[in-house]
């Protein structure tokens, strides 16, 4: 098998597992599911957490020890399987308001005095030196993520104790995603009254031009043709 197959294969199978995982989550948290299936809960509650312990150990250049704790991973969920199954909800709940509790820190620090903001280091990687206007609407960019996502978990947190698991569950499973989307769209079309000359990318062109590797710059001239 060619590398390239392989690669589209493996990218198939991810987009797959993307798909079907909230709708898998989803049905776990029906009474009908909790009733005939209790392990479907604890077992696509955990997958995100265990698919990425496994990810990890390997990588890890400390193989004994990563799989050592697998291992203590395991015993806990042996151990702890009944109390798992009937509580499983928290780990779906954790694992959403968390994450975005988390993406909110992410954006959040880098507000502090004498820091660069996080989208504007993402707009400074694509556009190279940022001028006053665009670094303000930056800072304020980044603010306005980190609003975001302490929103999506304060309304996460809210429906988990007062509404219906059900209820919570459409709204992590089905509705954080295009609210996300949504606002990339809000902020496209808020830029482009705020900044119209400012050449037309996105968050994600800065954040994937952010994360590419460049090659070091070498202070050693080149050799004389």
């Amino acid at each position: 098998m060619s590398h390239s197959l392989a690669r589209t294969i493996r990218w198939i199978v991810i987009a797959a597992g993307a798909i079907a995982y909230p709708f898998l989550a989803h049905y776990s948290t029906t009474p009908a599911a909790v009733a005939s299936t209790p392990w479907l809960g604890v077992g696509t509650s955990l997958a995100p957490s265990l698919a990425i312990l496994l990810f990890m150990t390997w990588n890890s250049p400390k193989k004994p020890a990563m799989l050592l704790l697998c291992a203590v991973v395991g015993l806990l969920l042996w151990g702890f399987w009944g109390m798992l199954e009937r509580n499983f909800s928290w780990a779906y709940f954790i694992q959403h308001a968390g994450t975005n509790l988390m993406l909110a820190a992410v954006f959040g620090v880098t507000l502090a005095r004498g820091r660069q903001a996080l989208c504007s280091r993402f707009a400074e990687a694509v556009h190279g030196s940022l001028e006053p206007e665009v670094l303000r609407y930056t800072r304020q960019l980044t603010l306005a993520w980190t609003l975001f996502f302490i929103a999506i978990s304060l309304v996460s947190a809210l429906l988990f104790a007062f509404a219906p698991i059900e209820t919570w569950s459409i709204f992590a499973n089905f509705m954080t995603f295009p609210l996300v989307i949504l606002m990339f769209i809000v902020e496209f079309l808020v830029r482009l009254r705020m900044l119209p000359n400012l050449e037309r990318h996105n968050i994600l062109d800065g954040i994937l031009a952010f994360w590419k590797p460049h090659p070091e710059r070498s202070d050693t001239p080149p050799p004389a043709r």
